[in-house]
């Protein structure tokens, strides 16, 4: 049995449990096989969907046991001390705490959804410690108080069709604080016009849809950029690749004649990078998520409360906002700064 997943991703029962026959330890194999189906079929985010499958292939490995009822809480404790100490194929550096977490919470959510099918009695991920970490804690951002995010956005030529296009997605992530899939997967189905108003529909982490309102600024330059295109229906994707991308990506065989394909996330990473190296130069650090952060300062600094605010990122939780702001706070930089002027005065004197 395969399960087959967006960008070809698949997850074989064999997978989790090499040795079929020994499945029949608590149930049987279709029993089994039933649950990984509906336990990847109940994960909304495709995203999350892979991932999990990439952390359960991971652990089958190291665990080697011939059936998810014979792990037990030791075969997990196991696994997280062998993350804390090995370092990952794909970067070549240690798993950060976050990856570890999330490989647990992959194996947690399984054995939970097993559980339920009463497949087996416990969650052996149950008590298996977690360090706490904020997601922020290296966080960058553009100092709306220094007016670096509107150099940012002024260095797109708006008079091409690219930069048409680019200025919409940067202007896009600067008002609407979307994370960096939230505007990639847009189609144009997505927008709805209500007079002169726009409105967005979007899927957010964790698969839920929101319709939010559209800042005038972008939706003119959004319509500035689809009046370069022709043909468009609601499937079309809202981002695409100019002609001349086209015709370099065809000339490698990732586009047929004619096809139209959304922006990927490392595409849109990459003129991140472009125009952030354009106005700040290399070594700036400015990733799609910073310009989020960035809509989190502006908002501030146009008077906008922290209620706001954690309303423009969706967040669940004002502690989670308060963490958010906490991280891209600039009163320390200012502090350290002053305290550096008062000091340095005495090198030129």
């Amino acid at each position: 049995m395969t399960v087959n997943q967006e960008g070809g991703a698949s997850l074989q029962l064999a997978t989790i449990a090499p040795h079929r026959g020994d499945l029949a330890v608590a149930s049987t194999v279709a029993d089994w096989e039933a649950a990984i189906v509906d336990w990847l079929a109940n994960i909304s985010s495709d995203r999350t969907r892979k991932a999990y499958i990439d952390a359960w292939r991971d652990f089958a490995g190291f665990a080697g046991k011939p059936s998810p009822a014979t792990i037990d809480q030791s075969d997990v404790i196991a696994y997280r001390f062998h993350l804390k100490t090995a370092i990952s194929p794909a970067t070549g550096r240690p798993y950060s705490q976050s990856t570890i977490n999330q490989r647990l919470s992959a194996l947690s959510s399984f054995f939970t959804f097993a559980k339920e099918r009463g497949l087996r009695p416990d969650n052996p991920v149950d008590g298996v410690g977690r360090e706490a970490i904020s997601p922020y804690g290296k966080a960058t951002w553009m100092s709306a108080k220094r007016g670096e995010d509107v150099a940012f956005v002024g260095a797109i030529d708006p008079t091409t069709e690219q930069g048409k296009r680019d200025r919409a997605i940067m202007l896009l992530y600067l008002t609407g604080a979307f994370r960096v899939a939230e505007v990639a997967q847009l189609r144009i189905g997505n927008l709805r016009r209500q007079g002169r108003r726009l409105f967005i529909t979007y899927r957010r982490k964790g698969g839920e849809e929101e319709e939010v309102p559209v800042a005038q600024e972008a939706a003119e330059a959004l319509d500035a950029y689809l009046a370069t295109r022709e043909g468009l229906t609601d499937d079309s994707p809202l981002f695409v690749a100019t002609e001349r991308g086209r015709r370099a990506a065809a000339a490698i065989g990732r586009y047929d004649a004619g096809e139209e394909k959304p922006l990927t996330t490392r595409s849109i990473r990459y003129l991140v990078d472009t125009y952030a190296t354009k106005v700040f130069g290399p070594g700036h650090g400015i990733r799609p998520h910073s310009l989020r952060h960035t809509a989190a300062q502006a908002a501030l600094l146009e008077g906008r409360s922290a209620t706001d605010v954690s309303r423009l990122l969706k967040h669940k939780s004002m502690a989670i906002t308060t963490i958010y702001l906490h991280a891209t706070d600039e009163g320390e930089e200012e502090t350290v700064g002053a305290l550096g002027r008062r000091y340095g005065s005495l090198a030129t004197s």
